[in-house]
């Protein structure tokens, strides 16, 4: 796992909506790393959010800046959701 996977990750997503639509209709955090790895990506949250800033302070148009900071709020968005199904999944098995 690495800062620069997270950046050619960052890179891609941006541009390719079919690798967007594959990690959307992820139904668990599992299925979305195994996209991932797919893909050849690993990387961390931490490493993420380091090269989401190194991408950031790059930018010289505040509307690639804007593209950028989308991209990173769809990312955490899916990650919540993700984790939220994850643990429904894990107190319906608990209560059963």
């Amino acid at each position: 796992m690495t800062v620069a996977n997270a950046l050619s990750f960052i890179r891609r997503a941006h541009i390719d909506k079919r690798l967007r639509k594959k990690l959307n209709e992820s139904r668990t955090s599992e299925e979305l790393l195994s996209v991932l790895d797919k893909e050849k990506f690993a990387f961390t949250h931490s490493e993420f959010d380091e090269a989401f800033y190194m991408w950031l302070v790059k930018c010289q148009e505040i509307e690639e800046a804007e593209q950028l900071k989308e991209l990173k709020t769809w990312w955490v968005m899916l990650n919540r959701l993700l984790d939220a199904r994850n643990l429904s999944m894990r107190a319906a098995v608990l209560s059963v």
